[in-house]
């Protein structure tokens, strides 16, 4: 299936192959925490949670349009009551299956049963036992992700680390390299903060700025080089120049398959929260964009989405191109973070 999904549609820059179109699956807000830097404001209290056997019908239909990855997110995954039923019927069907945690509740039988269905899973980081047991605003926190950590080494699931960098924790990067290395890790993703969700009431004076951005971008292309035969380091962060070169990386209208007029061939990320909302690109896209609901939904649904709001969606990914190229003051960006408030203000 890899060598298929290869060709699925053109490279999205010098080296990196266009495979997978995923499907980001909010099941449940409800949390085990309630972390300073949240984009969804997860917390033990919320208890929604999407139905499953509407989730499954509708996973059923976007693999036939194309989609072939499910990554869930939430809330904390493991906390979703169906999460079982609904994995195994994602790999029946042939899905790819990743999802991200914060791996505390992985010591249980279900957790062991579950990580069966998991193709990769990302455990959630912020630096050191203090930094991290202070953003995740509960003592003890990294030791028990740590236990979490275990029970994937003694199964040998692959698994990653996934980290927030913020002005307190960017200096801790070299440390998060070797340490993600030391314990088998086969990705490390470093996501900047955004001021989204939790982190807009609580984290305000850690707001990313451009000394910063810089800073982050040096130290993970260095990691990315150190940890090359190891580990996969990601960046959630592109050069502006980049994405003069090669704007296909973040803009599927400028791909040869965008001809295509499958939704697939559009958008790398379409994401479904715990209403069973269905949005394009990223989490909090505006709202007048959104595609659908997994309740409510036919067999027309991406195809009318594609002739009704893909025109002016496609205005809104060239604005948010232009601003970027043209803004010569800002060498490094965050594609999501910038498209995000881009359709909000459509």
């Amino acid at each position: 299936m890899a060598t298929e999904l290869i060709t699925h549609c053109e490279s999205v820059g010098p080296t990196v192959p266009d495979r997978f179109r995923s499907i980001q699956l909010h099941p449940t807000r409800r949390c085990n925490l309630a972390c300073l830097h949240c984009y969804s404001y997860s917390a033990p209290h919320h208890r929604d949670m999407l139905d499953v056997e509407a989730t499954k019908k509708f996973l059923a239909y976007a693999f036939e349009e194309g989609f072939n990855n499910i990554a869930i997110s939430g809330g904390e995954p493991f906390l979703y009551s169906d999460l079982e039923e609904l994995l195994r019927f994602a790999k029946e069907i042939g899905y790819q299956t990743t999802m991200a945690s914060n791996g505390m509740l992985l010591k249980t039988e279900r957790a062991k049963r579950i990580l069966a269905f998991v193709d990769l899973i990302a455990i959630s980081i912020d630096g050191p036992p203090p930094l991290h047991d202070h953003i995740r605003a509960q003592k003890g926190a990294f030791e028990k992700m740590m236990e979490g950590v275990k029970v994937l080494q003694q199964h040998q699931k692959p698994f990653g680390f996934i980290h927030t960098v913020t002005p307190q924790s960017w200096e801790s990067l070299l440390w998060l390299g070797e340490f993600a290395e030391q314990n088998g890790a086969k990705l490390l993703q470093l996501h900047p903060l955004e001021m989204h969700g939790r982190a807009s009431e609580t984290l305000t004076s850690l707001a990313m700025d451009d000394t910063l951005a810089h800073q982050m971008y040096i130290l993970a292309h260095y990691l990315r080089s150190k940890y090359a035969d190891s580990m996969i380091v990601q960046i959630d962060l592109l050069h502006r120049e980049y994405i003069r070169t090669f704007p296909q990386v973040v803009s599927a209208f400028s791909r040869q398959c965008a001809a295509n007029n499958h939704l697939s061939d559009l958008f790398d990320t379409i994401i479904v929260d715990e209403t069973g909302k269905i949005t394009p690109v990223a989490y909090g896209f505006g709202d007048q964009f959104s595609i659908g609901n997994i309740h409510r939904f036919d067999y027309q649904l991406f195809e009318r989405f594609i002739q009704e709001k893909v025109p002016s969606l496609k205005k809104v990914f060239e604005k948010t191109l232009d601003k970027i190229i043209n803004n010569f003051e800002t060498d490094i960006v965050n594609w999501n973070e910038l498209i995000v408030q881009e359709s909000i203000a459509a």
